[in-house]
């Protein structure tokens, strides 16, 4: 063994401490047929399940590799530190009644027992290899041998059960479960799992993961392997919401960091248990699409027309045959069929296999990334199933030597039996069940391919250690004022309007140092809306608008906001008309660490919904994507004929944007709005919330001018 985890996923030696509760994991040990070394540890039973037990830890004739401990919890501590003493690599923690109990302290004297052993759990179900048959597993979970297939990681047991419960041919190399993940996080269990040549992919299901940075090793290293992680992530409850009342807190809901980091690190993000296996089956395709160019073959037009529609609403292309392939289908299809696809080669040509591979060798002539044939299987004693069987035959036959994805579809999941699913496995194609689940497994498959070049062609980015930034703040009054924030901004490079800061009987004078018109708005770090407050005055293009305003500013916010007195003011010229607003921010999410919010600007942003995520690191070309999918992004073409807006300027802005509140180590930077003109961008408002690093070198004294 050269790694700490190899103890825990292929064991020489295990040991078994529990009682009678241990029978049916000795049974379903025993039937998966480890050839390694078993030993039961009971202080008075003289065996379990046919194990002669020993009565103690200290007692066993060797250190085991692993251990399966399942005592009560009290007890669990004491054992772990028995094993840790007696030299024990690895524990499972079956036991419960730890943190997910309430039970803390608890937990914490387990971690300490542990020491530096690899513990999974506590409340962990078990783990099981189906590879190098060995189960460590509370309960039975089937008795498999696979060669190759992809790994299933959850922190639930419950999910592992419906993993081999599922009648969907899912070729299986390994279950582990995580549980309270209190030493051993899933994270390393993945990155570890990834160098075994057996996984082809790791499927990842859990409510909560602890070490970020582990995952992104993983996810790097799953992409330079070619080794899909396909995630779903239960519990998406508000962990990341803001106390401060921002922009960014109300348009970051629960779970949207979630998905902007596996955006960012290549990880396919699924919503359902279907489309979860689903989408890890389809990977084990080879090859796998390299495009959305699909051909579709059914008997049944009506099955032909569903499959198109989803097809089409997903992206994808279904071109028609043309000029000389459509002349040559019209060869070999039945007088009732027409060259199309979706094809219906109609039951003219049911029981005809050399006709109908001559009809897929015609179609797949025009050069598709995928092939699917779509029919439901009839349930035993209804039909001759070999005729059905006939169909996928021809369609392998066709796509030997062409790459090309290919596929059979059951769009309904329960009528593709097992009978039927082994034979399309065994010529080649991926038996795949449900008709939305297939779509978006074929929708994940492309994404990954088109995203992982990206990523691999940016690889030490992706590798890059990513600064944490502050804590969430616990007040309001955690803020800058405006003035504060846009002098640490434009210390980071980021373009802010000319502008000067003066208490209220000094408005006037401070207003002729500047090219009108101008802006003038309250200073204090508690208007974060300065709209609602009446706190803000725009377009003002003389010292008597300038002095008129004011008087305006102190009624409104004595009404509105009356706990905070106007005792300074930001007076600034204002920007060149834009050709469109934009949002941004970075903040610090507490799951997954920082990331940037984009979204259309202004006073209306929530009401839009025009908003986009992404997780450090923020690179250019990932601000640039991300900046592309917004709505507001066609303004800045150039929306029906009017200026384009300056793009360039713009991503240089949110470049220095976010390299600056990473700089700062703020809980949260916000801009709203970015005016962005044909000719430049500038950042108009300004707030950062939580403090700042006091030795950073972007941050200026903060006086007031």
């Amino acid at each position: 063994m050269t790694h700490p985890l190899d103890a825990l996923l292929r064991p020489a030696s295990v040991a078994f401490i529990g009682g009678s509760n241990l029978s049916p994991a000795l049974v379903y040990h025993r039937e998966l047929g480890f050839s390694g070394r078993t030993y039961v540890v009971h202080p008075k039973y003289p065996d379990i399940a046919g194990f002669t037990c020993i009565p103690s830890i200290d007692a066993l004739p060797e250190a085991p590799d692993l251990a399966f401990v399942a005592i009560r919890a009290e007890a669990a501590v004491q054992a772990v530190a028995a094993l840790r003493a007696k030299g024990c690599k690895a524990v499972i923690c079956n036991a419960a009644g730890f943190a997910e109990t309430g039970a803390t302290d608890l937990q914490a004297a387990l971690v300490a027992a542990a020491g530096d052993m690899v513990l999974m759990g506590p409340n962990a179900i078990g783990v099981t290899n189906f590879v190098q048959p060995f189960g460590a597993m509370m309960d039975r979970f089937g008795v498999a041998h696979v060669e190759r297939g992809f790994a299933v990681c959850s922190q639930g047991g419950g999910f592992l059960c419906d993993a081999v419960f599922c009648d969907r041919s899912l070729p299986i190399t390994h279950l582990v479960a995580g549980g309270n993940q209190a030493v051993t996080g899933l994270e390393a269990v993945v990155e570890h799992l990834l160098d075994d040549p057996a996984v082809t992919a790791v499927g990842l299901s859990f409510e909560t993961l602890h070490d970020i940075a582990t995952l992104r090793r993983a996810a790097a290293k799953a992409l330079r392997l070619g080794k899909p992680i396909v995630a779903i992530k239960f519990g998406q409850t508000e962990e990341g919401a803001r106390v401060a009342a921002s922009h960014t807190a109300s348009m970051t809901g629960a779970g949207a960091a979630w998905e902007a980091l596996f955006d960012r690190l290549g990880i396919v993000s699924t919503r359902s248990q279907s489309e979860f296996f689903e989408t890890l089956k389809l990977f084990q395709t080879t090859p796998l699409p390299k495009g959305r160019r699909v051909m579709a073959s059914a008997v049944s037009g009506v099955l032909g027309v569903m499959l198109a529609d989803h097809l089409a609403q997903a992206g994808f292309e279904m071109p028609q045959p043309t000029g000389a392939r459509a002349s040559r289908l019209r060869d070999v299809l039945p007088g009732i069929a027409t060259p199309c696809n979706p094809q219906d080669v109609t039951m003219a040509a049911w029981n005809d296999k050399a006709r109908q591979a001559a009809i897929y060798d015609a179609l797949l002539d025009e050069g598709y990334d995928i092939a699917i044939m779509i029919q439901n299987y009839p349930r035993d004693g209804m039909w001759d199933v070999a005729e059905y069987e006939a169909q996928v035959e021809a369609l392998s036959e066709a796509c030997q030597g062409r790459d090309i994805c290919a596929l059979q579809l059951s769009p309904m999941v329960d009528c593709f039996p097992q009978q039927a699913r082994d034979h399309t496995l065994s010529l080649g194609l991926a038996p795949m069940q449900g008709l939305e689940e297939c779509i978006s497994a074929l929708s994940h498959a492309v994404w990954w391919q088109e995203r992982r070049a990206v990523l691999l062609s940016d690889s030490p980015v992706l590798e890059a250690a990513v600064p944490a930034l502050g804590p969430i703040p616990d007040t309001e009054t955690a803020a800058l004022n405006e003035a504060e924030a846009k002098r640490l901004l434009a210390a980071g490079g980021v373009a802010v309007p000319r502008h000067v800061v003066a208490p209220p009987e000094d408005v006037a004078q401070a207003a002729a140092t500047l090219t009108f018109p101008v802006a003038l708005k309250a200073l204090d770090g508690r208007l974060l809306h300065k709209t609602e407050a009446g706190a803000v005055r725009i377009g003002l293009r003389s010292i008597q608008e300038v002095c008129e305003a004011l008087g305006q500013m102190e009624a409104d916010m004595a009404r509105t906001v009356p706990d905070i007195p106007l005792t300074q003011l930001l007076i600034e010229e204002m920007a060149p008309a834009p050709v469109a607003e934009i949002m941004a921010s970075v903040s610090h999410d507490p799951s997954v660490g920082p990331v940037m919010l984009l979204a259309g600007g202004g006073v209306e942003a929530e009401l839009w919904d025009d908003k986009t995520l992404l997780a450090a690191p923020f690179t250019r070309a990932e601000i640039r994507s991300a900046l592309h999918r917004l709505k507001t992004a066609q303004r800045l073409r150039g929306w029906r004929g009017r200026p384009a807006g300056d793009e360039a300027a713009l991503l240089d802005l949110l470049e220095a944007l976010a390299q600056t509140a990473l700089a700062l180590g703020c809980a949260e930077l916000e801009v709203n709005p970015i005016l962005v003109s044909p000719h430049g961008a500038m950042a108009v408002d300004a707030v950062i919330t939580g403090a700042v690093h006091d030795d950073s070198p972007r941050t200026p004294r903060m006086e007031i001018a």
